[in-house]
């Protein structure tokens, strides 16, 4: 599996990867709630879906008596469309301790309070006291939740002093409005409790703080504007089926609609470009997305994440000069909910840096990180517990890190997909890996992160896979540079490359071991030249058998590394010990009789026998392999592990639907126990923390052991409680 696992045994016991970064953003909609300023120091509130009089006096600070006595009410009794009178705000509003709101947020499908405290980083206790919330399980759609300043995790928020008001008018957003105002976006949040960025309604009144915390950032004139053009398939094939234009930057959320006449709800694809004025620097591009995307500079690629994914937000910083650039956003809808935005903004003023050469240089180059981290706690390749998780992103990386912690576990894997962050030769993205080890840092866990994916430009002509570069050089500049960066930080370990005895994954080449091992050569030599201290891992591969050229039995294949000499560029053996519907102490051989005493309608154990049915045959096997082949001195590390439960989301993942949430919480359990006592045995990884949430009813999220809206599931309680 990878971050990606298309793990698939009927009837050739392979596995097809898929890698979906996913990723997943909060995405709400906003009450159409209105508030207007009045002259006698009084505001009008039109109540929406969810509101109570006691969330209304908390939003505007004030107490559910003032407003009851103000409108004449007799009772709490409000209606949908209601226009209510609101006094000034009082010194205490009930509930929240003296303090008022920072945000409101409206509850949307799927949502817990839990998942809410998350997003906004304040305890789920001050969230139901600031609201009156007795039973902390019961939320509404559509439900109004004032969300307090203060929390165990919070310092109080000082709100921007207001300088005056603005009516938001048509074709208004609120990155245009912060920029005509000189104001930040997040001032501008702050100061009107504005819980969804993307969705404001022609005659809101929004406050504007006075002075903004960062000054006005360079963007696309008012009268700029993207030609967009729709097309009734995924693949912007064919005659457009709608031509438009529209305002930039981006900001669309259709929601479960048609993006316009003639266009499909799902299963359709737009393509978005323009040519707009910009002043020489850097600038940082945000693209806010659900499902795919690809955006283009001067048509050069600059971010790709073309796969289907729930709303997801990517970075791209981009050098350019002073003049005119030609903006491209390619973009693909599958299926339930659609949107896309983008922004940019000067991060760095002045001419930018040259464009980097064509020619890789083989020698990496330590680049060093923007701002000295905390000083990072020292790693071993001993036994410890990890997990896997998608973690980019700050939305993602702030509530996975306290998982983590909160599991009582030292280690982090994250996949670093090489094409996303390095789109073009030299032009390497940071942005989103700096906030990861810098938080990962502050929450004193160990990341190891397993990078793969050549980008296009690196490729050989024609390939359609994401496989190995044309030149290994190529790949060990990009990895010598993130070992320097991350040198001394959260970050230990880098596993280089991913099932590479899967076609899919080593880009439909020949799957030959020793075509790796040179790919690993130079890389690792690239690693420890930048950071002596940093861990090399293999890429673990997929258990298989043999199959034609789709796959080499991993046995196999690790005999043949180990041939190449692989353990001279290594500090660790990478390993999928993967689990099916196996318990993790059963051997192959007693795996068909196993699974028929335990009841199963998954057969692969018993139709094609093999040891990668197996967690604890591969692992055993892998150990024997290395001490056979003189690498007895290397640790087993199991990048990747653990058990899909619940029921089955993809036809190819049967077993799903023969373990419980109970066998997959009992089965994880002993998997560590076992290694454990392995002195063998390195930090493992298991799969995984929250696809469920990133990536809810993929394949993928089968092995979630948090539920969409983070509620710990039957593994993540039994994990949390073992002795570390």
């Amino acid at each position: 599996m990878a971050d990606v696992l298309l793990r698939h045994r009927i009837p050739l016991r392979i596995l097809f990867a898929v890698l979906l970064l996913g990723v997943s953003l909060l995405t709400v909609h906003q009450a159409e709630a209105r508030t207007i300023n009045q002259s006698q120091g009084t505001t009008q509130h039109v109540v929406s879906t969810g509101d109570t009089l006691f969330s209304i006096a908390i939003r505007y600070g004030t107490t559910v008596n003032a407003i009851q006595t103000l409108n004449n009410l007799t009772g709490d009794l409000i209606y949908v469309g209601q226009v209510l009178r609101i006094p000034a705000a009082s010194t205490t509003a009930p509930g929240d301790g003296g303090s008022q709101c920072a945000h409101t947020h409206i509850v949307s499908a799927g949502e817990g309070l839990l998942a809410i405290s998350v997003q906004y980083d304040v305890s789920v206790a001050a969230i139901a006291s600031a609201n009156g919330i007795v039973n902390i399980h019961l939320l509404q759609i559509g439900q109004s939740l004032c969300i307090p300043h203060e929390s165990a995790a919070t310092t109080p928020v000082t709100a921007p002093t207001p300088a005056g008001t603005y009516t938001v008018k048509a074709g208004d957003n609120l990155f245009r409005i912060a920029l005509a105002h000189g104001v930040s976006m997040d001032a501008l949040i702050q100061a009107n409790g504005i819980t969804n960025p993307n969705l404001l309604s022609v005659g809101q009144v929004l406050i504007i703080p006075a002075g903004g915390t960062i000054p006005p950032v360079s963007a696309p004139p008012p009268a700029a504007a993207f030609t967009a053009t729709y097309y009734n398939n995924m693949q912007l094939q064919g005659s457009p089926v709608l031509t438009q234009t529209v305002a930039a930057p981006l900001s669309h959320d259709w929601g479960l609609r048609s993006p316009g006449t003639g266009v499909n709800t799902d299963e359709f694809s737009a393509r978005f470009q323009g040519n707009f004025a910009f002043e020489a620097g850097t600038y940082r591009f945000t693209v806010i997305v659900d499902d795919g995307v690809r955006l283009f500079v001067d048509d050069q690629l600059v971010k790709a994440a073309w796969y289907d994914q729930a709303a997801s937000t990517y970075f791209a910083d981009v050098p350019l000069t002073a003049g005119t650039h030609r903006i491209r956003v390619e973009y693909y809808e599958r299926t339930e909910r659609a949107s896309i935005a983008l922004r940019w903004q000067k991060v760095t003023a002045g001419a930018p840096p040259p464009a980097a050469a064509p020619t890789p240089v083989p020698a990496p180059v330590p680049t060093p990180v923007p701002s000295t981290p905390p000083p990072a706690s020292a790693a071993t390749l001993d036994f410890a517990y990890g997990i896997q998780a998608h973690a980019l992103g700050s939305h993602n990386a702030r509530p996975v890190l306290q998982r983590v912690n909160d599991l009582g576990f030292t280690w982090l894997k994250q996949q670093v997909r090489w094409e996303h962050m390095e789109p073009s030769p030299g032009n390497r993205q940071w942005a989103e890996l700096d906030d990861l080890t810098q938080r990962a840092s502050q929450a004193n866990v160990h990341l190891l992160f397993s990078v793969v994916a050549a980008p296009g430009w690196a490729r050989e002509a024609g390939a359609v896979e994401h496989g190995p570069p044309v030149d290994n050089n190529t790949f060990a500049s990009y990895v010598g540079a993130l070992a320097g960066r991350y040198c001394g930080s959260s970050l230990k370990a880098i596993e280089v490359w991913n099932e590479q005895n899967l076609h899919y994954e080593w880009g439909n080449r020949p799957l030959v071991a020793s075509d790796y091992v040179a790919l690993l050569r130079v890389a690792s030599a690239a690693i420890k030249q930048a950071c002596p201290s940093m861990y090399v891992i293999s890429g673990a591969l997929t258990p298989a058998g043999d199959n034609g050229n789709l796959a080499v039995d991993d046995f196999t294949y690790l005999r043949q590394m180990l041939a190449a000499g692989m353990a001279n560029y290594v500090d660790a053996i990478g390993a999928h010990p993967s689990g099916y519907n196996v318990p993790p102490q059963v051997t192959w051989q007693e795996a068909c009789q196993t699974i028929r005493t335990t009841g199963n309608s998954f057969n692969g154990a018993c139709d094609t026998p093999h040891h990668s049915w197996s967690f604890r045959s591969t692992m055993e096997g892998y150990r024997q392999i290395a001490v056979a082949n003189g690498a007895g001195h290397l640790k087993i590390v199991a990048t990747e592990f653990g058990w899909a439960a619940g029921g089955r989301y993809h036809d190819a993942y049967g077993y799903a639907d023969d373990n419980s949430f109970q066998e997959q919480a009992t089965w994880t359990v002993e998997a560590y126990r076992m290694m454990s006592n392995w002195q063998w045995a390195g930090p493992a990884f298991l799969w995984n923390l929250n696809f469920r949430v990133v990536a809810d009813r993929t394949e993928r999220a089968q092995w979630g052991i948090v539920d969409s809206s983070w509620n710990p599931l039957p593994a993540y309680t039994a994990l949390k409680a073992i002795p570390k």
